[in-house]
């Protein structure tokens, strides 16, 4: 800092007070120093001390702008107090005031620390001594902060890279590792930073190596490259989708060098994947649902007639023949179309608390005759929690699986049927926007058959896709299990590669704690002799050729009939006669079949209900669900019904006998 005029140094020194710390045992001395330094135009505020005891105690009071010290004082010296202030910590000038002072002393003096010295006969080298002492105070200072912000930038830097959740890191032209942070260690499964050095860019990360050349080329043109996504390979086998952003360094690193950012989007990516699937096949599904709602109604009308046909003709042989080619016919028609609702999830269940290893367990019997003696068979089977399913449901599920196992080993193989219980936790499901976490019971069929690849993965689960020859199958079975297991509220994962078999991992939500109830042994169907009444029985169906099959199959079992082509119609044919039971359409114009059975069980507490649809919402088929409903799918078959109606009026003939019974006990 140069030298100024007086005036300059006092304009200086009277901008801010100056807080002085005075070593000195002489009262006059003190005095004088003051006196001069409010001359020189300072604001001082002071504070004297006189033993080492006084000076270490207001040092560790307050701060002082500089000290002021004799060199001989009562004891010890101001090279004493230069040692004490610097022991402390302090960065505190200390000018040394004082009457004499030799050569040897004093630079000791100032390599011990003391900023300057002024002799008490020369006090006119004070201000400009004080103000320079102040100014190299303050630009210590200064440095002091630049140098600690310099170190928090640094080490703020330093986080951010060592703490990123992004691979950043550089390498040479050649593609060798120059430094990496952590976040590209464990996107790649590096275990160290030496094993990722030992690696080359090109050859042992990027899965294909067009991939590396393109990003090369586009980054030697424009110098940076934004969004390019590659695959990369891991230590450990796997391959993780990554999204670079390069650009070439300039001046620091060897000629050539990159630096790259990588965000692993292998999560993203696979929940993108997975959401425009689940999409693909909620479209296909509404698709798929609402032709086999029509085709319902068709198929319906033609194995009513059909039956009807036959039966009315069973004495004249070739025509009752016919009949039932025709019956046969739409029987698979009818089948296609249940399992096209089943795809669509509009197929109603019957659940209850089912084992899995139950369902397994029956069908190893019919495994057996079905899949081939050139095919080994294995059923594993593991201590599983019980889950709420439609155990026909799960019959078809597993058949169907096993099945096309078997399909897939046309030259034998092995066959393994496998139930274990898994927990699936929030990292995992973040993978699967459509799982949850919990627990699952997994049902896994594995086969050594041919395998598939990505592309066919990826379609398997369509309605009438096949690899299979023409003719060969509906391409429906596989369609038909997601259908289930997606009703059911679980998913089906699939691992297939050419040449190494395929593995189908069914998960269903476990109901933990529950206990699976037993199985519903199957009765003998009644006769057709036995399905016939004498009941008034109301039918409300929009479709009128069902409608009128309907009708007629009643009235040869003879029943009288009420048929209305819609619920209003329905209510007002009740008006003069009262059903023992309603055959009621879930969906007609005006009022469906939901609201017309509420009214009716209002006016007739004791009626009979069936509800019947080719599809309806999961509100229609809760609605429909009570005591003393039954539900029908369409397309049914006219035995089906007259049996169905006659177990429902029995049903209820036998509830009334039992109350009669009771009223006469009380009485």
């Amino acid at each position: 800092m140069k030298s100024g005029t007086l005036e300059e140094t006092q304009k200086v020194a009277a901008t801010a007070p100056l807080r002085a710390l005075i070593l000195e045992h002489s009262a006059h001395d003190v005095e004088l120093l003051l006196l001069y330094l409010k001359r020189m135009g300072f604001n001082v505020t002071h504070r004297v001390a006189e033993s080492k005891k006084q000076f270490r105690a207001a040092l560790l009071e307050k701060d002082f702008d500089v000290v002021l010290s004799d060199y001989v004082l009562p004891g010890w010296t101001g090279l004493d107090a230069a040692r004490e202030l610097r022991g402390m910590g302090k960065d505190t000038p200390l000018l040394l005031v004082t009457g004499t002072l030799g050569e040897e002393a004093a630079v000791e003096c100032i390599k011990q620390g003391v900023t300057d010295y002024i002799l008490k006969d020369n006090l006119q080298r004070l201000p400009n001594a004080l103000m320079r002492a102040l100014a190299e105070k303050a630009l210590r200072d200064q440095n002091t902060k630049s140098q600690d912000a310099l170190r928090v930038s640094e080490a703020r830097n330093r986080d951010l890279v060592e703490n990123s959740v992004y691979g950043i890191f550089r390498v040479s032209a050649g593609g060798d590792f120059l430094d990496a942070n952590p976040a590209l260690l464990r996107i790649i499964g590096c275990g160290s930073a030496t094993e990722l050095k030992s690696l080359n860019l090109r050859r042992d990360i990027f899965r294909f190596p067009e991939q590396h050349s393109q990003c090369m080329q586009q980054c030697r043109v424009h110098g940076r490259i934004h969004g390019v996504e590659a695959e990369w390979r891991r230590r450990d086998g796997g391959f993780v989708s990554v999204r670079l952003n390069v650009r070439q360094l300039s001046i620091s690193g060897p000629p050539g060098a990159l630096e790259i950012i990588a965000e692993d989007v292998t999560e993203l990516r696979a929940m993108e994947r997975q959401l425009r699937q689940a999409q693909k096949f909620e479209a296909i599904g509404q698709l798929a649902g609402g032709i086999a709602h029509d085709f319902n109604n068709v198929v319906g009308a033609i194995l009513g007639w059909a039956e009807l046909g036959f039966d009315q003709n069973r004495g004249n042989a070739p025509v009752a023949e016919r009949f039932s080619r025709i019956r046969e016919q739409g029987e698979r028609a009818a089948a296609l179309t249940r399992e096209l609702l089943t795809f669509a999830r509009w197929q109603v269940l019957q659940p209850q608390m089912v084992d899995l290893n139950t369902v397994a367990n029956g069908l190893v019997n019919f495994l057996d005759k079905v899949i081939g003696k050139d095919i080994e068979f294995k059923l594993l089977g593991a201590s599983l929690d019980a889950v709420k399913a439609d155990p026909t449901q799960l019959e078809q599920v597993l058949m169907n699986l096993c099945l096309n196992a078997r399909d897939a080993m046309p030259h034998g193989g092995r066959l393994v049927v496998e139930t274990e219980m898994v927990e699936l936790d929030e990292a995992y499901c973040r993978f699967y926007p459509y799982v949850t976490p919990g627990r699952y019971a997994v049902v896994s069929v594995s086969d050594t058959g041919t395998g598939m690849d990505t592309a066919t993965r990826e379609r398997i689960f369509e309605p009438f896709f096949t690899t299979k020859e023409r003719g060969k199958g509906t391409g429906m079975g596989l369609a038909t299990v997601y259908g289930i297991v997606k009703q059911h509220g679980g998913f089906v994962q699939v691992y297939s590669e050419p040449g190494h078999g395929s593995l189908f991992r069914v998960h269903l939500p476990a109901m933990e704690g529950a206990v699976a109830e037993g199985t519903v042994e199957k009765t003998r169907a009644p006769a057709l002799a036995d399905i016939r009444g004498t009941e008034t029985i109301l039918l409300a169906e929009d479709h009128e050729s069902i409608r009128e099959m309907t009708r007629q199959v009643l009235v040869s079992l003879g029943y009288r009939v009420l048929s209305a082509a819609n619920g209003e119609e329905a209510l007002r044919l009740c008006e003069q006669e009262t059903p023992a039971l309603a055959i009621l359409d879930v969906i007609m114009p005006k009022m469906g079949g939901v609201v017309t059975a509420a009214r009716l069980t209002a006016r007739f507490p004791d009626i009979q209900l069936i509800f019947t649809s080719g599809y309806s919402s999961e509100e229609d088929r809760t609605a429909a669900s009570g005591a003393k409903t039954r539900y029908l799918q369409k397309p049914y078959s006219p035995t089906a019904m007259g049996r169905l109606i006659r177990e429902c009026l029995d049903h209820a003939g036998r509830a009334e006998e039992s109350n009669d019974a009771k009223r006469a006990a009380r009485n």
